[in-house]
Order: C-alpha cells, then sequence, then structure tokens
C-alpha cells in the first residue's frame, strides 16, 4: 500500500515513521524503534534560539544522534525567527556527530503553550509570512551542506483561523522536500479526533509540488493507518502517542498493510524491552535523571498488563535501576531482562 518515497536525495523504504514527542522520542527509544522497523526517526524538537545563544552543548542531548544505530536521522528544529534556524543548522551541520543528520524537520505544529507563547510552533500559523520566511532560509542554509528540510504543521491554529490550505500551498513552494500534517487544530492541543478529511484536502492542494506528504494523527494500528492511507493518499504515515512503550507498532503496521501475520508481544517482552531502554538511557546520562524521565514510558511500556496500575505508582518513587528492578520482580517474580 505504501511505496518507498524520496526526501531529497534520501530514499526511505518504510514510509512508516517515529513522530517527534518530547520525552519520548530519544536516542535510546528511536533506535529500538528503528529495529522494529521504522523507516525514519526525528528527535524531540530542540529550540533553534536556544542554539544561537548557548551553542549546541546545553541542547545536545535532545538532538544526539547514532546514524550507525537509527538508519536514516531527522532533527527536528522549533523557534519563530529565520536567523535562529539559519543559525542552528549551520552549528548542526559544522559539528562533527551532528553533521552526520539526514534532515532538518522545522516543528510549525507544537501546541503547547510555552512554544506558542514565543511565537513558535503551531502559532506559526497565525504568522504565515514569518513562516514562509524560515522555510526559504532554512532550505537555503542546509542546501550548503547538502540537506533536506522538511516541516511538520497542523490543520490549522484553531476553527476560527483555519488557513491550513492555503498556508500548506505556499510552505511547498519554498523548497522544503517533504510535509507532515497533524490532523488537529492547535487549539485541540491532543484532545477530539484527527480530521482525516482536512488532512486530505491538505495533501490535495499540493500535488502539484510532487513532495512527499506525511499524515499524522489517531493511527494506532493497522486499520487506522490504512484508514489514514486510503483517505488521505498520504504517501507516508506518521505515528506518535501510540508508539510510545509500543516500538512494535511499526511492525504492526507494516505487516497489516501488506497482509502479513503480527504477533503482538507479550508482557515479558514489553518489560524487558523497558529494561533495555532504560538502560541505554542512564548510559547516556546522569542515572538519577535518567530514571526520572522513564517514568513516562515505564508507564507506557507497562499499559495494560495485569496489576500494573500498583507497578506504575511504584515506578514513580523510584530513582536507581536496582530499584526499579526490585519493583518489578517484586511484581512480575525473578525474569529475563535480555529478551531484545
Amino acid at each position: 500500500m505504501l511505496n518507498p518515497i524520496q526526501i531529497g536525495n534520501i530514499t526511505i523504504s518504510n514510509p512508516v515513521f517515529l513522530a517527534p514527542m518530547a520525552g519520548t522520542s530519544t536516542l535510546p527509544f528511536r533506535k529500538i524503534c528503528y529495529e522494529h522497523g521504522a523507516g525514519l526517526c526525528t528527535t524531540e524538537l530542540t529550540s533553534a534560539r536556544s542554539i544561537l545563544y548557548n551553542g549546541l552543548s546545553k541542547s545536545f542531548r535532545y538532538m544526539r544522534i547514532d546514524p550507525k544505530a537509527e538508519g536514516i536521522t531527522s532533527i527536528q528544529l522549533f523557534g519563530s525567527e529565520k536567523e535562529d534556524f539559519t543559525n542552528a543548522i549551520s552549528q548542526i551541520c559544522n559539528d562533527e556527530l551532528l553533521g552526520q543528520v539526514s534532515i532538518i524537520d522545522i516543528n510549525m505544529g507544537c501546541p503547547v503553550p510555552k512554544v506558542v507563547k514565543t511565537g513558535a510552533g503551531c502559532a506559526l500559523m497565525k504568522n504565515p509570512k514569518a513562516a514562509f520566511d524560515i522555510a526559504y532560509a532554512s532550505v537555503k542554509e542546509a542546501s550548503k551542506y547538502g540537506k533536506p528540510v522538511t516541516i511538520k504543521t497542523r490543520i490549522g491554529y484553531s476553527q476560527e483561523k483555519d488557513n491550513g490550505v492555503e498556508f500548506v500551498k505556499h510552505l511547498a513552494q519554498s523548497g522544503i522536500a517533504g510535509l507532515c500534517v497533524h490532523g488537529r487544530y492547535g487549539t485541540q492541543m491532543y484532545h477530539g479526533v484527527a480530521n482525516v478529511e482536512v488532512i486530505a484536502s491538505m495533501r490535495k492542494s499540493i500535488c502539484d509540488v510532487k513532495i512527499p506528504f506525511i499524515a499524522n494523527g489517531d493511527i494506532t494500528d493497522g486499520p487506522s493507518a490504512k484508514n489514514m492511507i486510503e483517505k488521505t493518499e498520504a504517501d507516508a504515515i506518521s505515528i506518535g502517542r501510540a508508539a510510545a512503550g509500543n516500538p512494535w507498532i511499526f511492525q504492526e503496521i507494516s505487516s497489516f498493510l501488506v497482509g502479513d501475520s503480527y504477533t503482538k508481544p507479550s508482557s515479558g517482552d514489553r518489560i524487558a524491552m523497558f529494561w533495555r531502554e532504560l538502560n541505554e538511557a542512564c548510559s547516556l546520562q546522569d542515572e538519577t535523571v535518567a530514571v526520572k524521565e522513564m517514568r513516562g514510558q515505564m508507564s507506557s511500556y507497562l499499559k495494560g498488563i495485569v496489576g500494573s496500575s500498583k507497578v506504575r505508582s511504584a515506578l514513580c518513587t523510584a530513582l536507581t535501576r536496582d530499584q526499579v528492578r526490585a519493583i518489578l520482580e517484586e511484581n512480575y517474580g525473578k525474569m529475563s531482562f535480555d529478551k531484545p
């Protein structure tokens, strides 16, 4: 149902992607998703302005990539000034590690208030001129280093400011190499239902530009992925919250789309994968910080497992890997943590 796509000079064989999510799309999780079939994984969003004023070091952990283990990589930036983006792209592309990134992605869809109040994220849909200036300037700067630029946005800022179709028509003319649309208005945050019909109209509006169109929103399994593809004629799909604690979803969806069978992971598989991600996170930063930041992922991995509500509550008090393991073994017994 989905064919390989071309983003700039990069061919992506499986156009089922992991969406960028703060606190979730970390390097350890992206590596796992890639192993389970994700064709492209994007980093957590990073402030272009922070890079301008603080250099790469302060934001490095959000952008850290491992091209050999991740395959095709994308770093996502957010901001409201074109100069911030051109500076950030230059710094990234001149860094020994980050310069190996495959794609630069521009966030024009984040609805979180602390981002929106700065004029960034989906607030750019209320300021089309600034958005287009950012797109043109980013494409021009990234082209110096041979990097394609993609943009992620929403169907509009709000129903009252429903300019999504015109917005993406102009963006598509900026030289970007791909466009992803999430099917909610910014004011909806993540509530309500993704509007597949509006995504479809936005896709239709840029057909003549011939760049890949990626659809995002409420894709949770094979049938919902198929429905999104059929109704929007998207070239690729991007999986967000449904992938949290469930990296197997990429295999599940890809198998469904080609008619292959798929076996869901066992409770033991899920606990073991969570343990692996936690260990990799601890290898990259202070253990206590890693354990605290993994609490959301802990809940996602354990969701639906018998007795998980009590376990998740207990895990939120853990500060070390040993404490995490003790809680798991107390509730689920001694088990192997090295399956994945």
